[in-house]
C-alpha cells in the first residue's frame, strides 16, 4: 500500500470518525448543540435529523473502506451537504469565522476525498 493511498484511507476514516462524534453530540441532546440550534433558529426535531444524517455519513465512509467504494460516494455527499448547510447557517448568523472554518474545512476535504478517489455518481 502507498504511502498516498494510506494518507487517502487515513482522510477517510478520520471524516467518519468526525461525522458519527459530532452527529452523536446532537442526538444525545448535548447542551451545546440545544443551544446552537435554538440560537439558529432550528426546530429541536432538525437537530436530531442533521445528527443523524450525519451518523449514517459516518458509517458510510468507514463501511466504504471495508466494502464498496459506492459507500464512500453516499458518505461523502451527504456529510458534504450537511457542512454546507452548516456553512450557510454560521454566516447567516454572523458567527465569527473560527465557528464557520470547521464546516468549511470538513466540506473541503470531504470533497478533496471525493476527487481524489475520482468517485463518479451513477445516474
Amino acid at each position: 500500500m502507498s504511502p498516498e493511498s494510506i494518507a487517502l484511507a487515513g482522510s477517510q476514516a478520520v471524516l467518519a470518525l468526525v461525522g458519527v462524534a459530532v452527529g452523536g453530540a446532537k442526538v444525545t441532546h448535548q447542551e451545546d448543540q440545544v443551544q446552537n440550534f435554538q440560537r439558529f433558529g432550528y426546530p429541536q426535531w432538525f437537530r436530531i435529523l442533521t445528527g443523524l444524517i450525519e451518523i449514517g455519513a459516518g458509517l458510510a465512509l468507514l463501511a466504504g473502506l471495508v466494502w464498496l467504494s459506492e459507500f464512500t460516494v453516499a458518505g461523502g455527499i451527504l456529510l458534504s451537504s450537511v457542512m454546507v448547510g452548516a456553512v450557510a447557517t454560521h454566516v447567516r448568523t454572523g458567527d465569527p469565522l473560527s465557528k464557520t472554518a470547521v464546516p468549511a474545512i470538513l466540506f473541503a476535504v470531504t470533497a478533496g476525498l471525493l476527487i481524489i478517489r475520482d468517485v463518479t455518481i451513477p445516474l
